[in-house]
């Protein structure tokens, strides 16, 4: 570990791009096993300092919680990766479409939604809507598919909607009452909750912006299981340390998180994608696995190499949401905590190159 290339990626906040960065490093390579950095504030009004403990909204990362629900019933016996959705969801989809294919995108439902999350006006006209599955599925589920079911991956909010309903099906109760009996409460990760419709955020937590407007307060059912969930650091690398050594999950579940489909991404790329987790290989070849997370006002991500030697939570709060899946600033934070080395800024991640997930 480097800790000055780490405080450089960290940053001197605030600036024009965060307002505020909070890094946690923890490892059993790590110098006493946990390095952190924060920096910046928490809320420029008042100049509150941005802490550790501060909590914030995930956006994507949800979709880890999620898929640890379906990949449990799945060790249950309730139900099969390779079941059509069509057996749980009769009349939804195309018949061809298996639950395994919703939870590592290669369904070939649409990427597009009357829902705009990538749209700042739109959003700051819609932020206090309430909006339902239905709504959140109404377009993707109109047009046709984009590709044959299994030939090819595209990463999209559709996929994890549809795997909520799943759990409803199956459970008879809503995916957040799963996740907080099966995850939240085992893992005592009392920092991090569903937050369903309510727009505020627990205290204490980092507020977020967007081209100068205060974001903080929005109804997080504008993201539903694809990004609800509000956490912090502590918790989140607790969530990550159970799911990967599998306290939450059999062998042969806790698996299906590394399986990346051998077939290409819509962009061209190899796929990257695995039943919830993301994989990354950093310019000096390092493989972590992870998944970044982008909503308006909160930029966060988890990564972790698969022994769990070293491990990376952070957050940041940007000035404005942007739309690149892992913008220069996780990039950054991700090169510096795991291969030591700069990433040069011709060797940035593209929009269109693989990376974890961060567009929602």
């Amino acid at each position: 570990m480097n800790e000055e290339v780490l405080r450089r990626a960290v940053g001197s906040r605030p600036d024009d791009d965060a307002h505020a960065v909070l890094v946690r490093l923890t490892g059993p390579d790590v110098p006493d096993g946990c390095w952190t950095a924060c920096e910046g504030v928490a809320d420029p009004r008042t100049g509150e300092p941005a802490g550790p403990l501060h909590r914030f909204r995930i956006g994507g990362v949800t979709k880890i919680f999620l898929a640890t629900v379906v990949l449990g019933l799945a060790a249950e016996g309730a139900l099969g990766l390779d079941d059509p959705v069509e057996s749980l969801l009769p009349g939804l989809i195309d018949p061809a479409v298996t639950v395994r294919q919703l939870l590592d995108h290669t369904s070939g439902l649409a990427d597009e939604s009357d829902v705009r999350y990538n749209d700042t006006g739109w959003f700051l006209r819609h932020r206090y809507d309430t909006f339902t599955a239905g709504d959140r599925l109404a377009l993707p589920l109109k047009l046709p598919l984009s590709f044959p079911p299994g030939t090819r991956q595209q990463l999209t909010r559709a996929n994890y909607e549809i795997a909520a309903l799943v759990v409803e099906r199956l459970t008879g109760r809503g995916y957040a009452r799963e996740i907080e009996d099966r995850v939240l409460r085992p893992l005592d990760l009392s920092a991090t909750c569903l937050p369903g419709t309510d727009p505020t955020l627990p205290v204490p937590h980092l507020r977020g912006h967007d081209l100068g407007v205060d974001v903080t307060e929005h109804n997080p059912s504008i993201h539903g299981p694809a990004g609800e969930m509000v956490s912090n650091l502590p918790d989140l690398d607790r969530f990550l340390v159970a799911l990967v050594s599998g306290e939450l999950l059999p062998a042969a579940q806790t698996e299906e998180l590394f399986r990346v489909p051998e077939v290409p991404y819509v962009r061209g790329h190899a796929a990257y994608a695995g039943s919830g987790l993301d994989r990354l290989v950093l310019p000096d070849g390092v493989e972590v696995w992870g998944m970044a997370g982008l909503v308006h006002g909160a930029l966060t991500g988890i990564v972790t190499t698969r022994d769990l030697r070293r491990r990376l939570t952070y957050a940041v709060s940007p000035t404005e949401r942007g739309t690149v899946r892992l913008p220069p600033v996780a990039q950054e934070l991700v090169a510096a905590a795991f291969s030591e080395r700069t990433w040069p800024a011709d060797r940035m991640i593209p929009d269109s190159a693989p990376a974890p997930d961060s567009r929602h």
